[in-house]
């Protein structure tokens, strides 16, 4: 996951994976030297790797396109329809879907990025600084919802 705009928009990475490979899964004493000195290269190129690939013009334009395709699938039924089947969809409460149906009506984007921006959006409202996160990250949920789901969505009604 990483922060990818100023509104709290957190995308999941398609091509990184986490392992753990520190040094705790490790007793340092069955190690010589040079071996733990070879272990600390290979996490540094790890990393290296894996800021090298978030920062890469191919991840920035796969972010952009699934954004892009995401504006042209408007919500053709009851915005306030389509929130509930939002929220319930990804895990927002009640309170929160309120917040997320005045932000959607603010903005004015009846589509699928207008929804993933009013879910972000919506985590500035949040105190809690853990569940303000986790609605960030649910914002990027919505843009890789099943087609099926936001077909749901989009065309719902009350």
């Amino acid at each position: 996951m990483r922060l990818v705009c100023t509104n709290g928009l957190i995308l999941k990475d398609k091509k990184q994976r986490k392992n753990h490979a520190g040094r705790s899964a490790e007793n340092s004493d069955l190690y010589a030297i040079d071996t733990i000195q070879a272990i600390d290269d290979a996490f540094k190129l790890k990393v290296r790797d894996l800021v090298r690939n978030a920062i890469s013009i191919s991840t920035f334009q796969e972010a952009v396109a699934d954004m892009q395709g995401a504006k042209s699938n408007p919500i053709t039924g009851s915005p306030v329809k389509a929130v509930e089947v939002t929220a319930k969809s990804i895990g927002l409460s009640e309170n929160e879907s309120g917040l997320v149906l005045k932000h959607l009506i603010d903005a004015g984007d009846l589509s699928q990025f207008g929804m993933l921006n009013a879910v972000t959006r919506t985590a500035e409202d949040i105190e809690s600084y853990d569940r303000a996160t986790e609605v960030e990250r649910l914002g990027s949920s919505v843009l890789y919802l099943p087609t099926t789901t936001w077909r749901e969505i989009a065309t719902a009604n009350s």
